[in-house]
């Protein structure tokens, strides 16, 4: 019988493949769709309902992932904070606020990161994020991810419950290709965390909850 980890290494290598096969003009269509539909489905009624901007993680995306730009182009028009990942070492992440696309510049093996002049953004502060968009090579409808098997986002969600006194804390997202979801469920082990919703092309996938629903998750109502 195959094990988990069998499985999860089988279905990323099939997830790669499927994922470089879809042509660049199809990537950008989707991502831009996608992005367009978050900001009216979910994070403009969000910020209605919190009365405020909000504070959004983002991912830099890379090569043939679904582009973000977009994404963190509407949040900055809108006032919000942005949030991005850089690796720094031991498997974790620091988070740095950027305050335009300029402010990304490549890291290591090309991956944009934040330029050196942007400001870490405290972990004693995580708690304020209200929206987590995450990378992922594969999704089910029951929220289950597939990642690249470093391990860091699972150890980046762990924190930031722990940040948020296991509260219900922020809404965890990904921006997916359509050729990303899966009908069948996803392989998951203990540690591995689900999202809340999916950006597509054709709307959002709401995993546990309702639109409205997401929107009062945790009304901080200061910034």
């Amino acid at each position: 019988m195959t094990d988990i980890p069998d499985l999860k290494h089988q279905l990323r290598c099939a997830m790669r493949e499927r994922r470089s096969q879809i042509p660049e003009p199809l990537r950008q269509e989707q991502s831009l769709a996608a992005s367009l539909l978050a900001e009216r489905e979910v994070l403009g009624p969000l910020r209605h309902e919190r009365n405020r901007p909000l504070t959004v993680f983002i991912y830099a995306s890379f090569r043939d992932e679904p582009d973000t730009s977009e994404l963190m182009n509407n949040c900055w028009r809108q006032g919000d904070r942005v949030l991005v990942p850089k690796v720094a070492g031991a498997g974790r992440f620091e988070l740095y606020e950027l305050k335009g696309a300029g402010e990304l510049l490549p890291g290591a093996w090309g991956i944009p990161e934040p330029a050196e002049h942007t400001g870490i953004w405290p972990e004693n502060r995580w708690s304020e994020i209200d929206l987590v968009v995450v990378p992922g090579l594969a999704y089910d409808r029951t929220g289950g991810r597939i990642g690249f098997g470093g391990g860091f986002y699972d150890r980046f969600m762990d924190a930031l419950q722990r940040s948020e006194g296991g509260g219900a804390g922020a809404i965890i997202g990904a921006l997916a290709f359509q050729e990303q979801i899966l009908t069948d469920c996803i392989p998951m082990e203990p540690h591995d965390f689900r999202v809340d919703l999916l950006f597509t092309a054709s709307g959002t996938i709401y995993i546990h909850e309702s639109s409205e629903n997401l929107c009062l998750r945790n009304p901080r109502k200061g910034n």
